[in-house]
């Protein structure tokens, strides 16, 4: 498929077709209206099937000519001896899994959005963004250098800002997109140092060829390592790790198809996946890799500790999504290179499920607080059962899809002796499996605490659709992981197609972790301790919670304020920022304006001065210009005097100067 004319294009259409649906949509939508959905879907659709046959040909099932990778290239603009940017596309294991994530999480979060989206007054642009998000976001996968992705890139900051400011009208909704944006222009703008870096050092900016590069000394030591660093800050920036994770709980403000889409395969995967491609670059600085692996366990566990507190449902699951993007990266930085790409593929499918889920509930009751709801179990049975299902998988209990990654990375912390990172990491386990499970009782069992609740019903059956789907999904989508070790004499097929370069292994010297029963049952037990704790604090008597916040205020509102992260930016960075852009507004009014104002003024008076010297005579036209010409003759005679008398000056200097020596 990817060599011949013909694959290249269908490859070449697995973005080209979202992209292509939303100029349609956004140069025709207010014709095409409601049908707005199916242009995008049908775009989308195909993407998929594309990017399947891809994933075979490059695991070598159909590809008649054997491409593994597949990749391609042409020459985009080029700098002479300066060297060329190509553009093109690469696809391996990797590449091609998250093809097939992304184009299969965005048709479901199409297909639900149908009707969640019904009523709204933008419907067709809304697809029309989404379908470029989705378009954005697999360019950035193709991408087989970092010109290349930093475009694709750039793009789907764009579309989050564009989908989490849907509902601009709400204030709070433009200011979550404009703190998105900016946050992680500070990412963006760390990224694009660091190609600069490689590009300046090596004379490439082809992930292989900068690798290359490194391995044969043209860049290295502090050099190298401060580049990679800066790179990590962009996938930082997009993944929401500490310390720029501020603006993805805020990202709420959009609708709630669009968090599945970006928590589960877009924007937030963009920086896993930008460390994962470029990782036999990681690799070559041990420094850099400490770097990810710790950034990756601190933000696991804070924003673990985060979730605990909050009433919103969907910021719940957010928090979740930052929780489990540490717990990738730090599986990354530990050298697990496999495990941390295995819980991104799981993750996808439970993670969209939690966010359709919670959108089906705000759809049947148009509330966010979870303490507005309750016995939703009878009322809601799909979206009960569906949410219990990803829950579980979140929590990583044995033998839902979200176990077998989850497992793997703790295992691994153990195994490679980061004891610290261990001990973060299994703290994590149990606070996940409390807070996503404190979210379900209090949504799900007791007794309806509005008449909302008492009123609420399932959606209809293109949204359950997709979630039943997922729900499937988020059972067996880890089977393909199985290790070996397990004893079922099942291949690890996961293990087998994604897995790092021949470079990767040999400097890491990795080995494949054997699956250990004890470390299995160790955090199984340890996520059941806190479904269990969940259960007693908010299904028998609720009441105990609330005591307990009574009791410890201060931790209390220390979690529930994010750690006042976003106080302290406010006091650091932001008013600071509107200081100086008040100052420099005043500064241009009164003093560029003044002094602006303040000539043409001054211009325009001698003009009025001026004016009676405008008589219309010519005889005083002429004695206007005689007059000019005399002062200009006694300027010129004065200058050329007083070049003769400093003439005459220094040569008699001159001449007193040769007498005395004389």
């Amino acid at each position: 498929m990817g060599q011949s004319v013909f694959g290249q294009l269908l490859i070449a259409a697995i973005p080209g077709l979202p992209a292509l649906a939303f100029f349609v949509l956004a140069l025709s939508g207010r014709y095409v209206k409601e049908a707005a959905q199916f242009v995008a879907i049908f775009a989308v659709a195909p993407a998929l099937i594309f990017s399947v046959f891809a994933l075979l040909d490059v695991a070598d099932v159909i590809g008649a000519d054997g491409a593994v990778p597949i990749e391609f290239a042409v020459n985009w603009i080029d700098l002479g001896e300066g060297g060329s940017f190509p553009i093109g596309v690469y696809i391996d294991g990797l590449a091609a899994v998250m093809l097939v994530v992304v184009c299969f999480v965005s048709l479901m979060v199409q297909l639900y959005s149908g009707a969640f989206m019904e009523d709204d007054k933008r419907f067709a642009w809304y697809y029309a963004v989404l379908n470029l998000f989705t378009a954005s976001m697999l360019g950035l996968v193709l991408a087989p250098n970092f010109i290349e992705l930093y475009i694709f890139w750039e793009l789907v900051g764009l579309c989050s800002y564009l989908l989490i400011g849907h509902w601009f009208e709400k204030p709070s909704a433009a200011k979550a997109a404009q703190k998105a944006f900016i946050v992680t222009r500070v990412g963006d703008a760390a990224l694009f140092i660091g190609i600069i870096i490689f590009w300046r050092a090596t004379g490439t900016t082809s992930y292989q060829g900068i690798s290359e590069a490194a391995q044969a000394g043209f860049i290295g030591g502090s050099v190298l390592t401060a580049a990679i660093i800066l790179v990590f800050v962009g996938a930082i920036g997009k993944s929401a790790q500490f310390p720029l994770h501020v603006w993805l709980p805020d990202a709420m403000e959009g609708p709630t198809p669009v968090s599945a889409l970006i928590h589960a395969a877009t924007m937030v995967a963009a920086g896993v996946y930008l460390v994962g491609r470029t990782y036999e670059i990681f690799v070559q600085s041990p420094t850099a890799m400490l770097v990810v692996a710790y950034i990756g366990g601190f933000t696991a566990l804070m924003a673990a500790t985060m979730a605990l507190t909050k009433k919103d449902i969907k910021r719940v699951v957010a928090y979740s999504t930052v929780s489990q993007l540490g717990y990738m990266m730090l599986a990354l930085g530990i050298g697990a290179f496999t495990e941390g790409f295995f819980h991104l593929y799981n993750h996808a499918f439970f993670k969209a499920l939690l966010f359709l889920g919670a959108g089906s509930i705000i759809y049947a009751m148009n509330s966010y607080n979870m303490f507005e709801m309750g016995g939703l179990r009878r009322r809601m049975p799909i979206t009960f059962w569906t949410m219990v299902i990803a829950g579980l998988s979140l929590a990583g209990i044995f033998p839902l899809a979200g176990f077998w990654s989850k497992d793997a990375i703790v295992a691994a912390t153990f195994v490679d002796h980061y004891y610290v990172l261990f001990g973060m990491a299994l703290l994590t386990v149990f606070l996940t499996a409390f807070y996503i499970f404190r979210a379900i009782f209090v949504a799900f069992m007791g007794e309806p605490r509005t008449e909302g609740a008492r009123e609420a019903v399932d959606p209809p059956g293109i949204m359950t659709g997709p979630m039943v789907i997922l729900a499937f999904l988020a059972i067996v989508s880890g089977w393909i992981g199985i290790p070996e070790g397990f004893g079922l004499g099942i291949r690890d097929y996961f293990a087998e197609f994604v897995e790092p370069g021949e470079f990767v292994e040999g400097t890491l010297a990795l080995e494949p972790h054997s699956f250990s029963f004890m470390m299995a049952a160790l955090s199984v037990v340890v996520a059941l301790g806190g479904i269990a704790l969940a259960y007693a604090l908010y299904v028998p008597k609720p009441e105990r919670a609330a005591s307990l916040a009574r009791k410890f205020p201060g931790v209390y509102t220390f979690l529930d304020r994010g750690w006042y992260f976003d106080d302290l930016y406010r006091v650091l960075f932001v008013r600071p920022a509107i200081a100086l852009g008040r100052f420099v507004r005043q500064f241009d009014r009164r003093a560029l304006g003044g002094l602006v104002t303040g000539i043409g003024r001054g211009t325009s008076g001698l003009g009025e001065k001026l004016r009676p010297l405008q008589s219309g005579g010519a005889q005083n036209y002429i004695l206007f210009i005689l007059a000019s010409v005399l002062v200009l003759g006694v300027i010129v005679g004065a200058q050329y005097a007083f070049l003769t008398v400093a003439l005459i000056a220094g040569i008699s200097l001159i001449a007193v100067a040769v007498g005395g020596r004389l």
